[in-house]
Formats: C-alpha cells, structure tokens, sequence
C-alpha cells in the first residue's frame, strides 16, 4: 500500500484475536487530494487481519458489515473476495477501509463520489469484521468472534484542512 505509520499520534484499536489470527484497526498518516489538487494530511483507517500462530492460516473467509450513522448497514464482505485465502507464520493482509470499504456502502459511495472525502467528515461509521479459517493440517474450521468498532473523521486542522481519525472499540 505505500502508506507509513506515524510515531506520533498513531493509534492501533485491537479487535478480536485467538491462537491464529488478530483483527485489528489502526489509525496511520497519510494524504488525501482535494478536487483543487491539494494533498491535505488524512489519517486512514487500516484493517489488519495477521496470523499469530505458527503454521499457515488456511482457507481464510473475512465477513464485515458497515453502517454509517442513521443508515442502513451493509454486508460489505463481497470486497474481500479474492484477497488471500491463506497467511503464513507471523504474516498479515491490509485493507484501507476508505479506499475498500467505503465504497462498498452503497449510501456512502455515493455521497463521496459527488462531494469527495468531505462527505465522509463528522459522520459515524460502525465497522464490525469477522473471520473463519482453518489453521493447516486441521480439518476444523474456527470462526473468530466479530471485532466491532466506530470511526469518525473529522478536520483537525481548519488551516490545512488537516483531517483526524478517532476510532473507538464498541
């Protein structure tokens, strides 16, 4: 993805986790460009599914659902197919939840091709992620519990136009 995690002011918001796998979401800097061409700092929101055992994660199916305040939530698990389905000893897959997830609400979606990544500010997002796999060499699947959490955007900044990312654990 390109994008490094800040020292400062950066926050990682643990989900779930068990003897194969943690999800969890983080708050890292970034940019994001205006439609006058400016990039202005925006912190993103990161979901982060690694494998904490020590034999591959198999077989791995990740199931979310998105709402935005006063909306109707939505199975955004679809945008997930085709990542990996397995994860080696100590390895993790990365999604941007604006770039993927976002999208993925048809509401949302919406609202943020016509306005931009303003039409995402001072609105509350629920973010629930879920998982099943299989660690190799087992014939069991195990379903991690649902991660839950709220994230909100909003300008931190009104000189630059500087936009934050508070996410809370629900």
């Amino acid at each position: 993805m390109g994008v490094m995690p800040e020292s400062s002011n950066e926050s990682k918001a643990s989900g779930r986790r068990d003897p194969g796998l943690e999800i969890s979401l983080e708050s890292i800097a970034s940019q994001i460009r205006a439609t006058d061409g400016k990039d202005i700092p925006f912190r993103r929101a990161i979901l982060t599914v690694g494998n904490r055992s020590v034999t591959d994660v198999v077989d791995l199916t990740i199931h979310a659902s998105l709402g935005q305040e006063g909306g109707t939530i939505h199975d955004v698990s679809p945008v997930f197919a085709g990542a990996a389905s397995s994860v080696p000893p100590g390895g993790s897959i990365r999604w941007d939840v604006y770039d993927l997830l976002i999208p993925a609400h048809p509401g949302t979606a919406s609202k943020v091709h016509m306005f931009g990544y303003r039409a995402a500010l001072n609105w509350r997002f629920d973010l629930a992620v879920w998982a099943e796999y299989r660690l190799s060499g087992s014939i069991s699947r195990v379903q991690l519990a649902e991660a839950r959490w709220a994230l909100r955007w909003s300008v931190t900044d009104p000189s630059t136009g500087a936009v934050g990312l508070t996410i809370d654990v629900t």
